[in-house]
């Protein structure tokens, strides 16, 4: 063979590897174009969680092109091996089929078997459609349309990126002034972080040496509860003063605008609103949380969070490859290989560091304003895997409080390098510091693991500390009963901010002012467990699958409680690990019932309170199933 002919040859090999390939990541796009109308849809027509960034509009054809690329290279590395037409029609073959069984795969009702079945049918259509005879140039045509649809995506992409941060820019030139001497906020929140396993509580352990000493400086509330076990109704409560039963937010809504939030209120007076937060789950951009808040930082933009972003990437399979580390990992990958896709998390959870690294370098930039500022600090929720220089820190062969314990650590150490760098840089001067929590975390107790499940106080006892040096006496423990409802009111007033209409709950600064802390009006400890939907009655009492309530004097009783339907009461006071249920000592059953009649009463008066801050939610039915009724 001459040199010629060797030239032609090498030519023709290495044009069909690229018309493959232009047919493999031109398929690749309307995978893209799938899922992203997918996001799309949930996001803006059904409103509920999509598990994915809002830089969904280039990671997603990013994702499928590397992927359809990577599982696809036997199809593109042998055109040169067969003629050109069946080399296109292979190409065409196995995308389609790929991109159809990913198609498929959020649809569990549809046996994997049958979903690889309808995938091939779909795939020999389209490959018998672009090599009928009377079809000449579909296959120039697949790609043509593959490269407008990736020209989209980039224009799309490059003008979302452009909107936002022209967004981002008006909202800051629209702040009105704000009162002169307003103090900054900064809320920091550890999520999944019970009381009891800080120093500041008691805990004989070292997790919390910097967050104890920020809490020695100024007041510490000692039964501070949660209004809910898990995260979202929690944060909903936090921001917006409500109780969870009467907000939208479950498993799967996330927070309506019917209520005005923390933030918007913080944003109409003139301050700088931002933040960052490291739990994907339910509180990412598409929680809801975010609204009031100028920036809202969630996922990050990483290699991990592009692949992530389409159906291949959020299957378990996909996420077990990912975290393969060796050959022996892909290995059993594959052979346990589950072809589901897992919505939650949508992306790798940014780590404690990287949360503090975002407030250090937006705190650097920032305008000369007040701010207030929200940080949700995700590590000591499961599944603990704290830094390696943390994981032996309590023990050698680490059990699991052992690993929460050695990330309350980890994340104790990155609020002291904000707090430190900040404090060097003059940003803690005239600032409100909180400390608190969503809601903790059980370890077999009661039998239960993990959050989400009870009411019991382990889930509901959360840390609260309110620092403002020179406003608040240092060393000050408030022994009252309070609620994490009653945060948002406290700094409204604490920074001289007025809420019209008034936010609700109370505000505790009394607490720490008044010679007499018992008589300041509190919110009741009212804690709900709203996952999904239940049958509801003109009893307030149904309103939730779970409620309880903590009163001054201790006692705790549950009325619905889904781990555990008897009748429970306890003294937190006296027995905050509830071992001793008094519903079931003599006489104990008369004050359960008096205590579920005192809460049927708040609960009522509640509701009417929240329908005259909100007729329009109390018009389109706050009492709206949220799902299948839980048992």
């Amino acid at each position: 063979m001459n040199d010629r002919a060797i030239h032609d040859t090498a030519s023709t090999a290495r044009g069909s590897i690229l018309d493959s390939l232009g047919i493999v990541l031109a398929l690749a796009m309307f995978m893209a174009l799938g899922y992203t109308i997918e996001v799309g849809w949930r996001r803006f027509v059904v409103e509920g969680f999509v598990s994915a960034s809002r830089d969904v509009l280039w990671m997603a054809p990013l994702s499928a092109a590397i992927f359809a690329a990577v599982i696809l290279a036997p199809v593109w590395l042998a055109a040169p091996l067969v003629r050109q037409g069946a080399a296109r029609a292979s190409a065409v073959f196995a995308t389609a089929w790929l991109a159809t069984f990913s198609a498929l795969l959020p649809w569990t009702a549809i046996h994997r078997v049958a979903a690889v079945v309808l995938a091939m049918g779909v795939a020999s259509a389209l490959t018998r459609w672009c090599a009928a005879p009377s079809g000449h140039g579909r296959f120039g045509a697949l790609r043509h349309a593959g490269v407008a649809l990736a020209v989209m995506f980039t224009a799309g992409g490059a003008i979302v990126a452009v909107f936002r941060t022209m967004e981002q820019r008006a909202g800051m030139s629209a702040l009105p002034a704000a009162r002169s001497g307003s103090p900054n906020v900064l809320v920091l929140l550890l999520d999944t972080v019970r009381a009891s396993a800080l120093g500041m509580y008691g805990y004989t352990r070292a997790t919390s040496p910097a967050m104890d000493s920020v809490a020695a400086g100024g007041a510490l509330f000692e039964h501070a509860v949660s209004t809910s076990p898990w995260t979202l109704p929690s944060h909903a409560s936090l921001f917006t003063g409500e109780y969870p039963g009467l907000l939208s937010t479950s498993f799967k809504s996330p927070l309506d605008r019917s209520r005005p939030t923390l933030a918007e209120m913080f944003r109409a007076a003139g301050y700088e609103t931002m933040g960052v937060v490291g739990n994907p789950y339910y509180t990412a951009w598409d929680s809801g949380l975010g609204r009031g808040f100028l920036q809202w930082t969630d996922y990050d933009r990483s290699v991990r969070q592009v692949l992530r972003s389409g159906w291949i990437g959020q299957s378990s399979i996909g996420q077990q490859l990912m975290r393969s580390r060796s050959v022996r990992d892909v290995v059993g990958a594959l052979r346990g290989a589950e072809f589901l896709v897992i919505p939650k998390p949508g992306g790798e959870a940014p780590n404690a560091t990287r949360i503090t690294d975002v407030l250090l370098e937006w705190q650097s930039t920032r305008a000369e304003r007040p701010f207030f500022a929200f940080a949700n600090y995700f590590d000591a929720h499961e599944a603990y895997a704290p830094p390696p220089q943390y994981r032996t820190r309590f023990a050698e062969s680490p059990t699991a409080r052992d690993l929460h314990d050695a990330e309350i650590a980890y994340i104790d150490d990155e609020v002291n390098r904000l707090l430190s760098t900040l404090q060097a840089r003059g940003a803690l001067k005239n600032t409100i510091v909180v400390i608190t929590s969503d809601h903790g975390e059980q370890f077999k107790e009661h039998g239960i693991s993990g959050h989400g499940n009870s009411l019991y106080y382990q889930l509901l006892h959360i840390p609260l500390v309110i620092r403002f040096d020179g406003r608040i006496p240092a060393g000050r423990r408030v022994q009252d009963i309070v609620s994490l409802r009653d945060v948002g009111a406290t700094l409204l007033e604490l920074s001289g901010v007025t809420a019209d209409p008034p936010f609700p709950g109370h505000s505790l600064v009394a607490t720490w002012t008044s010679a007499d802390s018992a008589s300041v009006p509190r919110s009741p400890a009212i804690s709900e467990l709203t996952q999904d939907a239940v049958p509801r009655t003109a009893d307030p009492l149904t309103r939730s699958q779970g409620i309880s309530l903590v009163e001054d004097d201790g006692l705790h009783g549950t009325f619905r409680n889904m781990k555990a339907p008897r009748s429970l009461l306890f003294n937190v006071r006296t027995d905050a690990d509830e071992l001793v249920n008094l519903a079931e000592q003599e006489g104990g059953r008369s004050v359960y019932e008096a205590q579920r009649l005192r809460l049927r009463q708040l609960l009522a008066r509640d509701r009417a309170e929240f329908e005259a801050r909100s007729p329009s939610a109390a018009r389109r039915g706050a009492d709206t199933a949220r799902g299948a009724p839980l048992h």
